[in-house]
This record gives C-alpha cells, sequence and structure tokens, in this order.
C-alpha cells in the first residue's frame, strides 16, 4: 500500500469513526479550538470536532528520540492526520496533548522487546502495540494488546526477552489499517 493510499484509509477512518460514534464527542474541558460549531464555551460538556492535525515531521521525530523507538509510517500518518478527543482503541491525540495515547501507553519493557505501544483500551487493561518484528514491512506488523498488569511480573531493570513478552501478548489484527477498520465493523 502505498503512501498516499495509507493516508486516505486513516482519514476515512476518522470520519467515519467520528460518525459512528457521534455520542462520544460530548465531553468536559475540550480545548477552544476543538468545539464544534455552535457550542458555548463556558458550558462544562461540550461536542468536539475533529480538526487537522498541525503535528511536524519534527515533533514526531523528537517523540520518537524521547521513546527511543522509530515508528513505523503508518502510526506518523495517524498521528498527524486528525486532532481528535477519542479514548480507549483510537488513543486520544488533542490540540494540547497530540501524543497523549502514545505517551500514557509507552513501556520501556515493550519498547525493548520490538513493541510500540501506541493506546490503552477503553477498560484500561490492555496497552496496544504495533510488532515491530516485521519492519519495514508495515503490513506485516501485527497489531498486539497485552494485559498492563503482566508487565508488573516482568523487571524492569533486568532483560526481559522478546519471547517472554511474546508468551503474553495477545493478537489484535494483521496490521495497523486492519485495526482501524476492524473497528468501524
Amino acid at each position: 500500500m502505498t503512501t498516499e493510499e495509507q493516508k486516505i484509509k486513516v482519514k476515512n477512518f476518522f470520519e467515519k469513526y467520528y460518525e459512528k460514534h457521534e455520542i462520544l464527542t460530548i465531553l468536559p474541558d475540550v480545548p477552544k479550538e476543538m468545539l464544534a460549531e455552535g457550542e458555548d464555551p463556558n458550558e462544562e460538556w461540550q461536542r468536539w470536532k475533529l480538526i487537522p492535525s498541525t503535528v511536524s515531521d519534527k515533533e514526531i521525530s523528537e517523540l520518537e528520540n524521547q521513546i527511543g523507538v522509530a515508528f513505523p509510517e503508518i502510526l506518523k500518518i495517524f498521528l498527524t492526520t486528525y486532532f481528535h478527543l477519542f479514548d480507549g482503541p483510537v488513543g486520544r491525540h488533542s490540540i494540547d496533548e497530540p501524543f497523549l495515547a502514545v505517551e500514557e501507553a509507552w513501556n520501556p519493557i515493550l519498547v525493548k522487546a520490538g513493541y510500540l505501544p501506541f493506546t490503552w483500551d477503553e477498560e484500561g487493561y490492555f496497552i496496544r502495540c504495533i510488532d515491530l518484528a516485521n519492519m519495514p514491512d508495515e503490513e506485516a506488523c501485527k497489531i498486539c494488546q497485552i494485559d498492563h498488569e503482566v508487565l508488573f511480573d516482568f523487571d524492569e531493570d533486568s532483560e526481559v526477552s522478546r519471547e517472554e513478552v511474546e508468551a503474553v501478548m495477545t493478537d489484535v489484527a494483521d496490521n495497523f489499517i486492519a485495526y482501524l477498520e476492524g473497528m468501524l465493523d
């Protein structure tokens, strides 16, 4: 799949998911720039809207350096398409906290084992990750999840093998696009 095709799929995902989950667009403390048309900024609960992301390649590069892993192109596209306030399997990327989901999900054990955490699920039990074992073939990089409590069994200061982490991972989707498409079903 070309980069342009990935961009179209991600953009379409956001717009369809937003339409499908309109009830999720009412939240407290919506950033002013993300308020839906006609919303009163003085109200406690407000509708929000998708707005085009202004995240730069430089900001993505800084985040990659901060967490110690290069992102697949599809995740960069995902983070630079729209600011949104979805939680759970999509992960929140607000105008005032564009990398919140990635930062909250980040775990050094997972990164060292070759997994890139990018969000927590709706109940907060599972950390969703991109399995980087097949990079640079992004279409072969599975989406997996791990119960965050399992990570307490690993010692962050000692070496944890990929095999140990892989044994407690569960596959969620064949790749990132399949993951997004699965949320629309």
